[in-house]
Parts: structure tokens; C-alpha cells; sequence
């Protein structure tokens, strides 16, 4: 059973808005109805201190929308702060929203984080696969953010059209103020955004199954992430799961072998969200015990949620520079 103070780390979708439109996003694998939600600064004032206190790091990396879209996210990262000056905040974003003013803002919460910065590829063809989104105005961001003291990582997801811009990018990287660039593989590729053919390297998915096979041949269960890395998921509509993949696959229905997970929130949808139910009681409800019980045996959580998964990982990033 868990309790608050088991809690060290948050995982939370601030937004489920997003201004890009990029091909292999989740948000294009939507088929239930999950519109535009946002988590306020009102619904952080209603989580209890025994929560900030245990805290170690908040990630804003959401399943279907962009942290910037969020405008008041500066003010709620002040406030997790001034909760725990100890949390550790990080970030996913495509950079391209906001002005520069509320980047410098965000970053002096950041001076101990990370903010990952996704540019695939340089003005030329960044937008090919990050659709709808500006380059010259992420990189004017990003120097925003890092010139106040926030620490931004540069993600560069490579395709054939960009791998010859690593150089120049992580070039480009260093002069902007990130400390740090790093390569990925793209976990899809289709004709517009092909596979590189210079580099070679395993798809995402081949890697998840190939540690899913050892951990299914070693007999070894999965660990759910509340009790793995002592996380939770919570959603922009305000529902809290035990992770990002839970949430998503009840909006998208994309992964059959999790498909245990669609039943159980239609179940309980009425009783695990913040905003009537306390954070306390959803974690010691029946929606968080049965998950936790179910996914030791699943296979998709086998693939997901095994001790091998940090290893897996690791085999995304082809190139990684820390400045």
C-alpha cells in the first residue's frame, strides 16, 4: 500500500495541449475523446506539504501536450520550490512557445534541474519532423532560459535529412548555453522522416522486446514505478495513475497486451482524480493495488518496468556530449 511519503518523484502532464505537430506523437493515436486539460497553480495549492516533503524530483513530461503551453508553469515550479528547495524539476519541450521573458522566469527555477530541448536537426530542416514549430525562436529561448541560470539539455532525434547536421548542431549547442547534446534514435520512421543510413542501431522496440525475452526466460516480475523508482503519474485532466503508460494506453488503446488497464480506470475514473479525491486516498485505493498486482506478470509491463529498463534506455543515445 502506498502512502505520501513513499512518494519521491512526480510525473506530471501540465498540459495536454500542444502548438507541434509532429508524426509519431501519441497525440495522433487518440481514440477516446481527451480535449484540451490543464493542471493549475490552484490544483498545486490543494496537494499536501507531507507530499512536497518527500519529494525529490518533479518531471513535466506529459503524454499529450507541451509543459510551455502551460503558462502558468513558472509560478507553479516557484511554488514546488518554495515547498522543498531540494526538488529537482525537469522537462520535456519542443521550445517553441512562450516569449523570452517567461523562459528567463522558468529558468531560475531550473538552475539545479534540466530542461530537454528537442531540435531535430538546424533551421533547415528542424520543422521537417518538429512540424509547426519556429527554430530561431527555441534557440532564442533556450538562451533565455540557460542566460538565467536554467540547465537545458539539447535532444536531437536523428533522420536521414539531419545526420549530417550533428556537428554544426552540437556546435551550435555549446554557444546557446546547454550543457549538454545528445543524439536518439526515433522510435518510427516513414517517408518524409526517414531512418539515417549512415548510423546503425536498433529500434526502440526491438531493444524493449530483447530485455522483455530475458526478463520473461529469467522468470523475473516487473516492478510497477510507484514501487520501482517510487513515482506517479498525474495527469492534466487530474486523474493520478501509477504511470504515463497507463494513462496513455487508456486514451489511445494502442498496446493490446496492456489492454487490463482500459477496464480498471473506466472502473474507478470517478474516484482517482485530485480534484475531488484526496492524493492519500487514490494511492490507497483499489485502482493503485490492483494495477500494482497485475503488472508483475503483464508483458508489456515486463517490457516497460524491468530491472534491465535504465540499460535499455541507454542504447537510444548514439552520441552524447556534455559541455
Amino acid at each position: 500500500m502506498l502512502h505520501l511519503n513513499d512518494i519521491a518523484g512526480l510525473n506530471l502532464e501540465v498540459s495536454s495541449k500542444c502548438n507541434a505537430r509532429c508524426p509519431f506523437c501519441s497525440r495522433n493515436k487518440k481514440v477516446r475523446d481527451y480535449g484540451n486539460h490543464m493542471l493549475t497553480l490552484s490544483d498545486f495549492k490543494l496537494l499536501p506539504q507531507e507530499l512536497f516533503d518527500s519529494l525529490e524530483w518533479v518531471s513535466y513530461a506529459g503524454n499529450f501536450g507541451d509543459p510551455s503551453t502551460n503558462g502558468e508553469l513558472p509560478q507553479i515550479s516557484t511554488l514546488i520550490k518554495e515547498h522543498n528547495p531540494a526538488v529537482i524539476l525537469m522537462g520535456d519541450t519542443n521550445g517553441s512557445v512562450q516569449n523570452e521573458a517567461w523562459w528567463r522566469e522558468l529558468g531560475c527555477s531550473f538552475s539545479d534541474g534540466t530542461m530537454f530541448f528537442a531540435l531535430d536537426g538546424l533551421e533547415d530542416t528542424h520543422a521537417i519532423h518538429r512540424k509547426n514549430t519556429d527554430f530561431k525562436r527555441i534557440v532564442r529561448n533556450v538562451e533565455a532560459f540557460t542566460g538565467a541560470g536554467g540547465v537545458a539539455h539539447w535532444k536531437f532525434i536523428l533522420f536521414k535529412h539531419n545526420e549530417g547536421q550533428i556537428e554544426e548542431a552540437e556546435k551550435l549547442a555549446k554557444e546557446i548555453g546547454c550543457s549538454r547534446f545528445f543524439v536518439v534514435s526515433s522510435r518510427e520512421y516513414n517517408g518524409d522522416c526517414r531512418k539515417p543510413v549512415s548510423t546503425t542501431f536498433d529500434l526502440k522496440s526491438e531493444i524493449f522486446s530483447a530485455y522483455q525475452l530475458k526478463t520473461i526466460s529469467q522468470e523475473e516480475q516487473a516492478v510497477c514505478k510507484p514501487y520501482q523508482n517510487h513515482s506517479i503519474y498525474i495527469a492534466a485532466d487530474g486523474t493520478v495513475h501509477p504511470c504515463c503508460l497507463a494513462h496513455c494506453n487508456f486514451i489511445t488503446e494502442h498496446e493490446p497486451s496492456f489492454d487490463f488497464i482500459i477496464d480498471l480506470i473506466e472502473k474507478h475514473i470517478d474516484q482517482i482524480n485530485l480534484r475531488t479525491t484526496p492524493l492519500e486516498e487514490i494511492l490507497r485505493g483499489p485502482y493503485f493495488r490492483r494495477v500494482t498486482q497485475i503488472s508483475k506478470t503483464n508483458s508489456y509491463c515486463r517490457m516497460k518496468c524491468n530491472k534491465y529498463r535504465k540499460e535499455a534506455l541507454g542504447k537510444l543515445i548514439l552520441r552524447d556530449i556534455y559541455f
